[in-house]
């Protein structure tokens, strides 16, 4: 079982603006795994928001790889 989130809205965030980010630069979730260097299913876990212990250098990373600030990957949507 997961420990509770202090911040549940987290994951749906950062789940949101992965696949965003990505998409806004024709990205495959693959060719993200892939510059990451990470499995397939990691990606797919992010962008499901089933990933709740993203360490801060992992975010960095994801974040360097989409060309944003980590804190934008974490950002509500000017629409909400």
């Amino acid at each position: 079982m997961q420990p509770r989130l202090k911040h549940p809205e987290a994951p749906r965030l950062l789940a949101r603006n992965v696949w965003r980010y990505r998409e806004q630069r024709r990205m495959t979730a693959t060719a993200l795994a892939e510059h990451l260097d990470w499995p397939l299913v990691e990606i797919d876990k992010i962008e499901n928001g089933d990933k709740t212990d993203l360490s801060l250098d992992q975010l960095e990373r994801i974040s360097l790889a989409l060309h944003v600030d980590p804190a934008d990957l974490l950002k509500r949507s000017a629409s909400h």
